[in-house]
């Protein structure tokens, strides 16, 4: 028992170191084998990753090749049409050259731009005297249907620095020159040159034709004062773009010298007839929808046939205009004021006289207008004499070649004579339908 036991101890001594170093030798194994699979699969990870990489680049090259190809099969097809287009323009020319021996389609493109406007009337009035309704220089006619114009227009450009209009006026009576002028444009120092036949810039209506007016007539005030055909006639006229005055964001100055009178405030049976006119603007954006514009105005001219008297017209003027960006088709609100004071020299002595008026006009939606005015006026020869007028309108723009307007006008006169008209001049109620049509560019726009 003692031996066996011996034995045993002795075989435990020998293989027990045997043993441990065949467990550490596993263990070892076992953490390089573990090392050996976290290296393996760290190196596969690396491969995928690079491929991805490549992959990734790849995928780019192969949609820069793509867009390329693209963009040269655009071009190509650019290059293409443009060929096609200069083989078709060169095909053009030829015919051209072959066909249009006379130059009759290069004198098409030189011809104006040519217009034809109507304006008809039919008015009655509470009274028939003859002072309202026989046409005059103070009145269109009334109790009647009437023609009140027709009007020719040829507008085009001369050259590049000069620009000719020419307005013919047709009336049942008698065919004249309303205005026929021509302009040279974007002179030196901001200058604008006009000579012929023209309204002149005068306070805000005077520029506007009839058919254009924010009502059927002119106010009385403008109409005693220089009849019903505004101031006007044959002469020259500049106007200089100037620097920005009285804080405004544009301002003008129109200076005019022409022969012109109406027999009103001054006379039309003189030698030289010679009118002097300064017009000065200034305009004011408010907002993006609103504008604000005031002007100052003068006229001096002899008022005898034998030109020994002088009569000095003067004009302040104010508008302002509201149209909304977003719905300027259907709403726009439009007021103009006018204020005006006469100083005429006679053999005793001088007369000064005053008138005014304002308009407003309201654009309630994309076809009908609203309009209402009033006016006052002392006669400049005699400021004892007065009249005040009342107007109201209605306004349906079928289009904008043919507008319809129902108007109503109250007239109060205290005159006692009126040039080469004597009394009765009564009060009198006029309702007054208007119809107004137009053919080409030139329409009803504003002057």
């Amino acid at each position: 028992m003692k031996n066996k036991f011996f034995i045993f101890c002795l075989s435990m001594i020998f293989f027990l170191p045997m043993a441990q170093e065949n467990f550490l030798a596993q263990e070892n194994i076992s953490h390089q084998a573990d090392a050996s699979v976290a290296e393996k699969m760290k190196i596969e990870s690396d491969t995928i990753a690079q491929r991805l990489e490549e992959l990734d680049k790849l995928l780019s090259e192969i949609k820069a090749k793509i867009e390329k190809q693209e963009k040269e099969d655009e071009i190509k097809k650019l290059l293409e049409a443009a060929t096609q287009l200069s083989s078709v323009k060169k095909k053009e020319e030829v015919g051209l050259a072959k066909r249009f021996h006379t130059g009759d389609r290069q004198q098409a493109g030189l011809n104006p731009n040519i217009s034809l406007g109507g304006d008809f009337f039919a008015a009655i009035s509470s009274t028939k005297n003859k002072f309202i309704s026989e046409p005059s220089s103070a009145s269109y006619g009334n109790n009647r249907f009437e023609l009140r114009e027709m009007e020719l227009s040829l507008i085009a450009p001369l050259d590049p620095f000069t620009r000719g209009k020419s307005f013919v006026s047709v009336t049942k009576h008698a065919i004249s020159i309303e205005e026929a002028y021509l302009e040279w444009l974007n002179l030196p120092f901001n200058l604008n040159l006009k000579t012929g036949i023209f309204y002149t810039e005068f306070g805000i209506l005077n520029r506007y034709h009839d058919h254009a007016l924010p009502q059927f007539d002119r106010p009385k005030a403008l109409v005693n004062l220089f009849s019903n055909k505004g101031l006007s006639g044959f002469g020259f006229a500049g106007s200089f773009l100037l620097p920005r005055l009285f804080f405004a964001h544009a301002s003008s100055l129109d200076l005019s010298l022409m022969r012109g009178g109406t027999g009103n405030s001054f006379t039309d049976q003189g030698k030289f007839n010679l009118l002097a006119i300064a017009y000065l603007k200034n305009y004011y954006d408010l907002s993006k929808d609103t504008y604000f514009e005031w002007t100052l105005s003068s006229a001096s001219g002899k008022n005898d046939p034998n030109e020994k008297y002088l009569s000095h017209v003067s004009d302040l003027g104010f508008a302002v205009k509201w149209v909304p960006s977003d719905r300027a088709k259907y709403r726009t609100i439009d007021w103009k004021t006018e204020l005006l004071y006469s100083r005429r020299e006679i053999p005793s002595g001088n007369v000064s006289s005053f008138s005014f008026y304002s308009s407003l006009q309201n654009k309630i939606n994309a076809q009908y207008w609203l309009s209402t005015r009033i006016g006052y006026s002392e006669l400049p020869w005699d400021n004892k004499q007065h009249e005040w007028d009342f107007t109201a309108c209605v306004d349906y723009w079928q289009s904008e070649f043919v507008f319809f307007r129902l108007q109503y006008q109250y007239s109060k006169r205290e005159f006692v004579s009126y040039l080469n008209y004597q009394g009765p001049f009564p009060d009198d109620h006029t309702l007054l339908f208007h119809v107004c049509w137009a053919m080409g560019p030139h329409k009803h726009e504003i002057y």
